[in-house]
């Protein structure tokens, strides 16, 4: 399936990296993924419409399979909730949304295992316009790549250093950005009254290089051995976070 690749269907950003990737690789055919963690509000429909534009924008170019819905509530819980205070008190910085966006591209692997380690296309952009996102700051963002290098997929990322005006010339300026996409109930919980994000750069280095990476590895080597060992049952993602943040703890002593 050297010609299929995954998107990850999301908002604006991730329909746009989606055509801007059959521009620079030719795919012909793209699979259509959608993501659910629980905490989405707004119309259930709305990533359904996300790949009718896609497919429309796409034409005879490329075809665009029926969507694949994907969902993982306790790999989510386990990376996100469960050990929240500790790893703010070990590492300095927390935000469910941090490992939200690790988690979301997790979701993707198995399917792209399945058809032959396919590249996964997702919308990630280092900057939106001065606007700061902590789930997409490049050190995360290259954190995650390497996750899914370590899984053997290719995690295409064709925005990362785009404007939004540069893709909504590309998708059309009828579409503002975070229009026609699901909302989080977790939403600017990382914010300050005034709406700035503040945050300990050297905190997040930390959370990039011992937690998000660390523990994302250690989800695919989970994986991995169930799927050589032909176990269907799901890793103990508790425990694999737990021994993640316990080595970070080992390691920290000894330093």
């Amino acid at each position: 399936m050297s010609d299929t690749a995954i998107v990850e269907i999301a908002g604006r950003d991730s329909i746009a990296a989606a055509l801007q990737a059959v521009r620079l690789r030719s795919f012909s055919e793209l699979i259509p993924t959608v993501a659910y963690v629980g905490t989405e509000i707004g119309d259930r429909e709305a990533p359904l419409h996300a790949i009718d534009v896609l497919q429309q924008s796409l034409g005879a170019e490329c075809h665009v399979l029926e969507p694949v819905v994907l969902s993982d509530p306790p790999l989510w819980s386990a990376l996100n909730t469960r050990f929240a205070a500790g790893v703010r008190s070990l590492l300095g910085l927390w935000s469910p949304c941090l490992a939200c966006h690790l988690y979301l591209h997790l979701l993707r692997v198995p399917i792209s295992w399945q058809a032959g380690n396919t590249p996964i296309i997702a919308g990630e952009r280092d900057s939106h316009d001065g606007r700061v996102k902590l789930s997409q700051l490049p050190q995360g963002i290259d954190a995650t790549g390497r996750v899914l290098a370590h899984a053997g997929i290719e995690l295409m990322q064709p925005l990362r250093s785009w404007t939004g005006a540069e893709v909504a010339a590309l998708v059309g300026n009828r579409w503002q950005e975070g229009h026609g996409q699901l909302g989080c109930l977790l939403s600017g919980n990382y914010t300050q009254l005034d709406g700035s994000v503040l945050y300990d750069e050297t905190a997040y280095a930390a959370y990039a290089l011992h937690f998000l990476e660390p523990v994302g590895r250690a989800v695919v080597d989970a994986w991995r051995k169930n799927h050589e060992d032909n176990d269907s049952d799901q890793p103990d993602y508790v425990a694999i976070v737990r021994a993640v943040l316990e080595s970070t703890v080992t390691t920290e002593l000894r330093a």
